[in-house]
């Protein structure tokens, strides 16, 4: 893996998946189209559904831990609660509160 790539991986973990792909690219020195080339064919994934994924881990894991639903969403940088519970539904097919174990979303 490339430094540049590496390094951008690792500001998305550490940002929790909260970054401009265009600050990721400018921090790498390089346009978004070839941090996009470059990430994705190193990586396998777009570096913007990378921060998608470590963004949506580190809500699923807040949910698990019985953390609201708004406060999650706002703590994660979703922009809303709908957007947090798109979100879990397309990637872990449950809602917020199925996820939480709660069986229902906890507001």
């Amino acid at each position: 893996m490339s430094p540049e790539v590496a390094a951008a991986w690792e500001t998305i973990v550490a940002r929790r998946g909260r970054i401009r792909i265009a600050d990721l690219a400018a921090s790498c020195g390089w346009s978004r189209k070839l941090l996009r080339s470059r990430f994705t064919a190193q990586i396998g994934l777009t570096p913007k559904r990378a921060a998608m994924l470590v963004r949506f881990d580190h809500a699923a894991r807040a949910l698990r831990a019985g953390h609201s639903t708004s406060n999650v969403a706002l703590a994660c940088g979703y922009s809303d609660q709908p957007h947090l519970h798109r979100d879990v539904l397309a990637l872990a097919g449950c809602t917020p509160g199925a996820l939480a174990g709660t069986g229902a979303s906890a507001g």
